[in-house]
């Protein structure tokens, strides 16, 4: 059960989306949410005046913020807080240690409409399962989407991603994707015989994977995707009309920083849906 939710925000467009969805969550969950600010308190260059303003900017942002998730649940218990750090992963990384769930906005730069590795970053480090929340409209949209490939950390996104599907009585949609290389098809007798043999074994990985998943949610509706191609845009493609992308990523030790994990780079540098990365 998560009971303690943070949500990030920065000033920019994503903040409003990110502050409903995890006052959302919040109050489905008897959760209090903690939005946060990070800060610089020593920016480069900054003198006392620009950094008191800056504290001001911040002060009011998060009250706004506060203010609208108060009014969105208001039976949630909100609080505010800046982390100060000069380092924006570690001040996520430190605010994630408290929390059962962080939530931050897709970053994007506004005026050329650029994506910023922000999210990367901040997923990378995060001590607890991440939500980014772009600034799209997703109302309409149903089902839970999650990559599967049967590994442990992909077990824990399928619990994750089934325990949400659950809770909201959508469809839980596992996803598996393969890809065929020739030079390891070697003694088939044909390319497409590889192929349909790849095929085969992954949905049988898939069915061998979602056994726990049927036992622990009876109720349940559960579909399956298999398909060839890249897992980022094999997941993308599932993940059009869905609510929410679930995918794990691997903490490996002191190189977690830089290792997010080449799927779980591409769906956060291209956050088109609230997306969930999980260890």
């Amino acid at each position: 059960m998560t009971t303690r939710i943070a949500v990030g925000i920065n000033g920019s467009p994503a903040d409003a989306r990110a502050v409903e969805w995890a006052a959302r969550r919040a109050a489905r969950d008897g959760a209090a949410l903690t939005v946060f600010a990070a800060m610089n308190p020593l920016p480069e260059g900054g003198t006392a005046v620009e950094v008191k303003n800056l504290e001001h900017w911040v002060d009011g942002l998060l009250s706004e913020h506060a203010a609208a998730a108060r009014a969105l649940e208001p039976d949630v218990e909100v609080h505010t807080e800046v982390e100060r750090s000069t380092s924006l992963p570690a001040a996520f990384e430190k605010v994630s240690s408290r929390v059962d769930l962080l939530v931050i906005g897709g970053d994007t730069d506004e005026e050329r409409g650029e994506k910023r590795p922000g999210t990367v970053r901040i997923a990378a480090v995060s001590e607890c399962p991440v939500v980014a929340v772009p600034d799209v409209d997703v109302s309409g949209r149903s089902g839970v989407v999650v990559g599967v490939d049967g590994s442990e950390v992909s077990a824990n996104a399928l619990e994750f991603a089934a325990a949400e599907a659950a809770a909201v009585g959508e469809p839980l949609i596992a996803v598996m994707a393969w890809q065929s290389d020739i030079s390891y098809g070697y003694g088939y007798a044909s390319v497409e015989r590889f192929q349909l043999t790849l095929d085969g074994h992954s949905r049988q990985e898939l069915e061998t994977a979602l056994e726990s998943t049927a036992s622990n949610h009876p109720g349940l509706e559960i579909r399956r995707v298999v398909a060839e191609g890249r897992p980022a845009a094999v997941l993308s493609a599932a993940a059009e009309n869905a609510r929410l992308l679930v995918v794990g990523t691997h903490g490996r030790g002191a190189f977690r920083r830089l290792l997010l994990g080449s799927v779980s780079h591409d769906l956060l540098w291209n956050v088109a849906l609230p997306t969930a990365v999980v260890r």
